[in-house]
């Protein structure tokens, strides 16, 4: 299933919903039951709201001139929220070969990165916010780990008992901090700041994506095709990443940005500049999952 949250002009209330074919989405509060009335509380819950939640989607697919029917709005008639907001956001650094080749320094030995803070959480379809103090504002498509169940000290082999869904995360820097700061020997403002980390459209539960290292991940800045990958390329994968920063202790709804592929604006070589301008459309696309569209606003342009 792919879970959401959103809300309509008429009602502003954060509603929890599931994107049905069609474009569709189901109203999960509307339909009346003991259903989980949150994203939130649906990954806490796990498979004891799962397995119902899967069954009101059946009804309402099943029949269409039910009232459960009358649960269903148009995708295009909502305003797509973050689906939720993680505890906590584990960051992968450099864990594609060819992004590690495309910047500067060698790759890390084991898992490593940074820590993403969840005040910095962006919704799809909204404007990303170009600080001021740089001029090296960059994107990274990122596939996010939802995890599901609190856990520490997670053995690899066991790790995806562990997940709930996937989902993207634009893991957005400004370069020159952040590469000050590594000199330092730490990343923290480069990496964290309002609307740092646009997120969604939606969680894809990990039924649905057996195989989360065979997806393609592509990135489009006003059309153009900037990163063009697979997340097989992942130098660690997932079950390593999961290993490692477990050790940290992972709460429901906890997630772990997984690593960007090159494709990125550090990396470009060409004429120009590939870091991001005011009134830039980044659209970060993941294969199963779907398509997190955000702009560019540089409020000194406004």
């Amino acid at each position: 299933m792919k879970l959401l949250t959103f809300h309509t002009d008429t009602d502003r209330r954060s509603r929890f919903g599931v994107l049905l074919p069609g474009e569709r989405v189901l109203d999960v509060a509307a339909l009346g039951a003991a259903l989980p009335a949150t994203l939130s509380q649906c990954i806490e819950q796990g498979e004891s709201a799962l397995a119902p939640l899967r069954k009101a989607v059946a009804a309402a697919a099943a029949a269409p001139t039910s009232g459960r029917a009358r649960a269903v709005v148009p995708l295009g008639s909502v305003a797509l929220e973050a689906p939720f907001r993680p505890g906590k956001i584990m960051a992968v650094g450099k864990n594609y070969a060819d992004h590690v080749a495309e910047g500067a320094g060698a790759a890390y030995t084991r898992v490593a990165g940074f820590v993403k803070l969840s005040s910095c959480i962006a919704a799809p379809n909204t404007a990303v916010l170009k600080p001021s103090w740089t001029e090296s504002f960059d994107y990274e498509n990122e596939l996010a780990v939802v995890i599901g169940r609190a856990c520490s000290d997670v053995a690899p082999q066991a790790a995806y008992d562990y997940v709930f869904g996937y989902t993207i995360l634009n893991d957005l820097s400004a370069r020159d901090v952040q590469m000050a700061e590594r000199k330092e020997g730490n990343i923290c403002i480069g990496k964290n700041f309002p609307t740092a980390a646009p997120f969604g459209p939606w969680v894809v539960t990990k039924d649905e994506i057996p195989d989360p290292h065979g997806l393609r991940i592509v990135t489009r800045v006003n059309g153009e095709v900037r990163q063009n990958a697979s997340t097989g390329q992942m130098i660690f994968h997932i079950p390593t990443q999961i290993a490692w920063y477990s050790h940290a202790g992972f709460e429901p709804g906890d997630v772990i940005s997984t690593g960007t592929p090159a494709g990125v604006g550090l990396g470009h070589k060409g004429p120009g500049s590939w870091y991001l301008q005011h009134g830039d459309r980044i659209e970060c696309e993941i294969e199963r999952i779907g398509v997190l569209v955000n702009t560019c606003h540089d409020p000194a342009r406004a």
